[in-house]
Formats: structure tokens, sequence, C-alpha cells
């Protein structure tokens, strides 16, 4: 599994600057886990999913 933090920019906040993990799996789908609350993430087929699914998991928390 190969792991990654990154900072992701949210659009729609443009003040606001996430941690987020990207976790490459086994299966080759890519997850996305916002660091601070776990409970927070997205997964798809491309990284860019993966992000742009935890971007809409957070707005609705939000």
């Amino acid at each position: 599994m190969n792991l990654t933090i990154k900072n992701y920019h949210n659009n729609t906040a443009p003040k606001s600057t996430y941690d987020v993990l990207i976790e490459n799996q086994q299966d080759g789908t890519v997850k996305a886990i916002l660091l601070g609350l776990p409970d927070c993430q997205g997964s798809g087929n491309t990284e860019t999913e993966a992000i742009e699914q935890l971007s809409q998991t957070l707005l609705t928390r939000l």
C-alpha cells in the first residue's frame, strides 16, 4: 500500500487548508482520508475522484 499526505485547498473556502492522506488500495481504487477526522473520507477510481468525494463528505458534515 502506498501512502501519501497532501495539502488540499478547498475551492469553496479558499482560506481553509486540509491535510489529506491518500491511500492506493489493493483493488486499484484510491482512498482519501481527512487527517484529524478519520471517519471523513472518500474513495474513487482516481485520486481526483477520491478527493472530490471527500470534499462532498466534508461539506455535508459541516
